[in-house]
């Protein structure tokens, strides 16, 4: 009974444990394939599926076909989903792997790599219970428990993030203003 019991708490452990593929280089388009970036992740550890830091570069293509690159930095985490908007803001979602969660849940930056918003998952969610699906032994995911989906509000692109209901939090993607509801 008792080899039985130690059986099912180690089986409890491992079945409770998630495991993440190491960050790798990624090139993500717009939705109208104007914009580009190039997800950076520089320092990969494969073990523990982490990157020593991040870098991005936003890109557009010219009427020539050649690529004119907007900006190149340093990104403030290792994002597990990155996003471009119609109008070229970048948009990252989470970190990888839960690392520096709740910490830059979602971060934007402009035209000109300006960081105009750096938002805590606290920030974007202030209660938890509004978001059951966001949950994880990881850390909370707002890709989890939300859908983005562009919106334009008097002209200003903004991000929606929606769950199943159809409701949640809006970010300005021109001022990095935050609309909870």
């Amino acid at each position: 009974m008792k080899c039985l019991a130690a059986l099912l708490l180690a089986l409890t452990v491992t079945a409770g444990a998630n495991s993440y593929a190491p960050p790798r280089p990624l090139l993500i388009g717009s939705d109208f394939g104007g914009y580009g970036f190039k997800f950076l992740p520089r320092g990969v550890n494969d073990a523990t599926a982490s990157a020593r830091e991040s870098w991005g570069e936003l890109f557009v293509l010219q009427p020539d076909g050649t690529l004119k690159t907007l900006w190149k930095r340093k990104l403030v985490n290792t994002p597990s989903r990155v996003l471009i908007s119609p109008r070229g803001q970048v948009v990252t979602l989470d970190n990888w792997a839960g690392y520096g969660s709740p910490k830059h849940a979602v971060v934007v930056y402009d035209l000109k790599g300006k960081v105009t918003a750096d938002l805590k998952f606290s920030d974007v969610v202030p209660d938890a219970r509004a978001c059951p699906r966001c949950g994880s032994i990881d850390g909370p995911f707002l890709s989890w428990g939300y859908t983005p989906k562009y919106v334009f509000y008097g002209g200003e692109p903004h991000l929606a993030l929606r769950n199943p209901a159809g409701k949640g939090p809006t970010i300005n993607l021109v001022t990095g203003k935050l609309k909870t509801n």
